[in-house]
């Protein structure tokens, strides 16, 4: 039982982000100029409670800022809280705050058995503009474990409801496929990188503090 509903989940997921992958070639670029809040993902099945600091690149435009998140208890238990500042196009600087939930598709197997989950959220980046998003997604990962050392990577993708306030109210609809690695050590230690690409491309690179 549980080796199918494995499949079935793992089967959904290709569904999932060949669909994204598929509309993100002939949807229109998605709303504004503001930076959004739900990329880099940085969710996985497992990801780390605790505090992670991480170096982004914004979306859109290629503008550095910082992020932290703050989780009291792995993926997909409890919810997970994120803050930041980062440049938006222009120079300017916008603020991005956030929060997600996300649940099981399947029972968790085994270490090194793949898992998948789903998660959704709501935040907003806070600039020139206010952008307010509601992503929906779904994460394929696993977690390899030898000698202390963890390597855990994922893949997904999500779809994101975007409300653009402020001279140029809008609604619209956006998509990226969500990659990523972490690689955690026995002193707690946890080295984390993602990226989005697609409609909402990002980069992300971090730690996750030891607790």
């Amino acid at each position: 039982m549980m080796a199918r509903a494995t499949g079935t989940t793992k089967h959904a997921l290709i569904t999932v982000v060949g669909a994204v992958a598929a509309w993100m070639l002939v949807a229109p670029p998605g709303a504004g100029a503001q930076v959004a809040w739900d990329v880099p993902a940085m969710m996985r099945p497992g990801a780390p409670s605790g505090l992670s600091l991480l170096l982004i690149e914004a979306h859109p435009g290629d503008g550095l800022g910082g992020l932290a998140i703050w989780r009291g208890s792995p993926a997909p238990v409890g919810l997970g809280f994120r803050g930041g500042i980062a440049e938006e196009p222009g120079d300017d600087a916008a603020v991005i705050l956030g929060i997600d939930v996300s649940g099981p598709l399947a029972s968790p197997g085994t270490d090194g058995q793949p898992q998948v989950i789903w998660w959704t959220g709501a935040g907003a980046g806070v600039g020139e503009e206010l952008l307010l998003s509601f992503p929906l997604g779904l994460v394929l990962g696993w977690e390899l474990s030898d000698e202390g050392v963890t390597f855990a990577p994922h893949v997904g993708a999500h779809v994101t409801l975007d409300v653009i306030t402020g001279p140029g109210d809008d609604l619209d609809l956006d998509g990226s496929v969500d990659l990523g690695v972490d690689l955690g050590f026995a002193s707690g230690l946890m080295v984390r990188f993602a990226a989005a690409v697609g409609g909402r491309e990002s980069l992300g690179i971090g730690v996750r503090l030891p607790r």
